[in-house]
């Protein structure tokens, strides 16, 4: 009989759904974070040994650079020794420097990177003249002339003193610096809007050892020579050879790898435990040339000539 309007029906009894499954798994013990560990004295010592090779490396590394390598293309830079005289602190040496590859008109900052330091700007407002020597430059134009800096690049350069302060316009640069033996003074100009620059240095008072037209040199890397490069010239790269330092009678060997033109540059560290200060030898064996060389450190034993 069909059921007219108004009639019941009983529905279907609806399914009983399952219980959802949960997505996140149980948390296990295995699984919990481990207890804060406080590093023991030998760990800590460890870990500072560590980050202090790292710092030597990245150091040597930029040390070992710094010159035509990171200069700009085209640009070269160069430092010429004016005089020397005698002073309380030191034999205070100055030089001049002089450019090439910036275009006419180009306004420089100078750089200097003495050790223990980083690298600073220490002057603005340096031009190049006719024959290609550094000089103060005149004061800039102001805002809107022509030939007025832009205003990013004044930003970026209001922190550093102009170079009218202390000189004339059209004076040349006067770099001076003291130095120890080995000591290297570093210095390199930048234009205004960093984009390119050139790097140079000077030894006024190096430690070579020749033999044979090869050549070992010990430069500073920093006071007390607690870091020092060995740059070796002058050896064939592909002759058999051994390397190393002797220091109170324990030897080690140098990692020299000699390149295509008979250069090389290798860091080390003297100290010895046990001994606050002492002499250390570098020395170079082939068949064709056997130069050694010398330096003292320690505690104490930086002082500039």
């Amino acid at each position: 009989m069909d059921q007219g309007y108004g009639s019941q029906q009983q529905a279907p009894a609806a399914a009983t759904p399952a219980p959802a499954q949960s997505s996140t798994p149980k948390l296990k013990l295995e699984d919990l974070p481990p207890d804060p560990h406080t590093p023991t004295p030998e760990e800590e010592a460890a870990a500072e040994a560590a980050r202090q090779r790292l710092q030597i490396q990245r150091v040597a590394a930029a040390m070992a650079t710094w010159g035509p390598k990171i200069s700009s293309p085209g640009v070269t830079l160069t430092m010429k020794e004016m005089s020397r005289q005698k002073t309380a602190s030191g034999m205070s040496i100055t030089y001049h420097l002089s450019a090439t590859g910036f275009a006419p008109g180009t306004r420089l900052i100078l750089l200097r990177w003495p050790l223990n330091q980083n690298v600073g700007a220490v002057m603005n407002g340096l031009a190049i003249d006719a024959s290609g020597t550094i000089v103060c430059g005149p004061p800039p134009a102001a805002s809107g002339e022509p030939g007025a800096p832009q205003s990013g690049t004044a930003a970026a350069t209001a922190n550093i003193p102009a170079c009218t302060k202390t000189m004339q316009p059209n004076a040349p640069l006067e770099i001076t610096a003291t130095a120890a033996k080995g000591e290297s003074v570093r210095v390199g100009v930048l234009t205004d809007d960093r984009k390119s620059g050139g790097a140079t240095s000077a030894v006024p008072f190096p430690i070579v050892g020749e033999n044979n037209g090869c050549k070992l040199q010990v430069v500073l890397g920093s006071k007390d020579a607690e870091l020092v490069l060995i740059q070796g010239d002058g050896f064939k790269p592909d002759e058999t050879f051994s390397a190393g330092t002797e220091t109170f009678g324990q030897k080690t060997s140098l990692a020299a790898k000699p390149d295509a033109q008979g250069h090389f540059v290798a860091a080390m560290t003297p100290f010895v435990q046990g001994h606050d200060s002492g002499d250390t030898v570098v020395f170079y064996q082939s068949s064709s040339c056997t130069p050694t060389v010398s330096f003292h450190w320690g505690k104490g034993t930086y002082q500039p000539e």
